[in-house]
């Protein structure tokens, strides 16, 4: 597991001060947000991925202007 950076956020949940990340990213060169990882990298899991997943682009869209959800991603699951 990597340590926290520029590029590496980890969030042990889906919080709504996430799309200051999610704007800071955008305004340099980009990044990582891993939900469900807490600061010491530890895993703490998500209960519903597909709800989160859902909550998260749908509040980047509401959220940020211009649109970056495009840039928005889910890893695949193992």
């Amino acid at each position: 597991m990597q340590y926290e950076s520029e590029r590496i956020e980890y969030k042990s949940q889906m919080v709504d001060d996430i799309y200051k990340e999610v704007i800071a990213f955008a305004n340099t060169d980009g990044g990582v947000i891993y939900i469900g990882i807490d600061d010491q990298g530890n895993l703490t899991g998500i209960d519903n991925v597909d709800e989160t997943y859902t909550r998260l682009t749908n509040g980047i869209r509401d959220a940020i202007a211009p649109d970056v959800t495009m840039f928005v991603r889910c890893p695949p699951r193992e």
